[in-house]
């Protein structure tokens, strides 16, 4: 099972479909009960989430790998702190992943990369990484010889920036999480309607609902599936405000007949203002 679930919509309302704001703790069990029973294994999440991890610790009876991350800062002490905290909340003593939650806080301060390693040792992470937003990030870190055992990027339909290192990440064993599949439902969104800051995406969106129509797939399972065929990526992290959601988007994935023609023709997709393809650029 590929997908992994990421728990953002868990303690802050998130996405910019997102209506129903954040899921009751009932909706929120549902939701882990579903993904367990589906073989998903991987939780995301990170104190930025708002109360996500007190809700993972409360309610996921720990049957799941979980990654979470640091905020930044330039100080080892306030780093296990922050680690710290973080098994606090999550109510375990180690977690499968530590990722900073931002590459550049590795980059400005190198010397945090050696309190990983250290925490590494004692058995309160078992991987160690970066999350990170542009390929410089990337090459920064690499320079530095800092090679995560697991990377989390943004990869989708519109969205293939990173393309090119995913092979290089694979030859150096590091586990590819990807995140925003959905571009945080954009693609779900009418192309008529978006705001006038996203209306440069409007072609784009235009052309890739135009392909669903003509192969007769729905945008969310197009979506999905091509981030789920690219043979690099270990785990697609998505998340779901309640557990139909979860249901849809792993029937999508059983369902999928491969299509060649389609994703031949994905690859005609130019993005001219990439900027926008970060949402916090919305």
């Amino acid at each position: 099972m590929k997908l992994a679930l990421g728990t953002v919509q868990f303690g802050i309302p998130y996405g910019i479909n997102n209506l129903g704001g954040i899921p009751s703790d009932t909706e929120i069990k549902e939701i882990f009960k579903l993904a367990d029973k589906s073989g998903i294994q991987i939780l995301d999440t990170a104190p930025g989430y708002g109360a996500a991890e007190n809700k993972i610790g409360q309610l996921s009876n720990q049957k799941f790998k979980i990654v979470t991350k640091f905020s930044p800062t330039n100080n080892p002490v306030e780093l296990n702190n922050q680690l710290n905290d973080s098994l606090d909340k999550l109510k375990t003593k180690s977690v499968y992943a530590y990722l900073a939650h931002n590459a550049d806080s590795l980059i400005a301060h190198p010397h945090l990369w050696q309190t990983l390693q250290e925490n590494k040792q004692n058995k309160k992470i078992k991987k160690i990484g970066y999350s990170l937003y542009s390929c410089e990030q990337l090459e920064k870190l690499l320079e530095l010889n800092f090679v995560p055992d697991i990377v989390q990027l943004p990869y989708s339909l519109l969205d293939r920036k990173f393309e090119l290192f995913l092979p290089q990440l694979a030859r150096l064993g590091t586990e590819i999480h990807t995140r925003s599949v959905f571009l945080q439902g954009l693609y779900f969104m009418n192309p008529s309607t978006l705001s006038e800051k996203l209306k440069p995406l409007k072609s784009n969106l235009q052309y890739l609902h135009q392909c669903c129509e003509k192969y007769n797939v729905s945008i969310n399972s197009l979506a999905l599936n091509f981030v789920l065929l690219n043979k690099y990526v270990s785990h697609i992290v998505i998340g779901v405000d309640n557990a139909f959601q979860l249901k849809q988007n792993i029937k999508m994935i059983a369902d999928w007949q491969d299509n060649t023609n389609l994703i031949e023709e994905l690859s005609n997709i130019t993005v001219s203002n990439k900027e926008l393809l970060n949402p916090a650029n919305w």
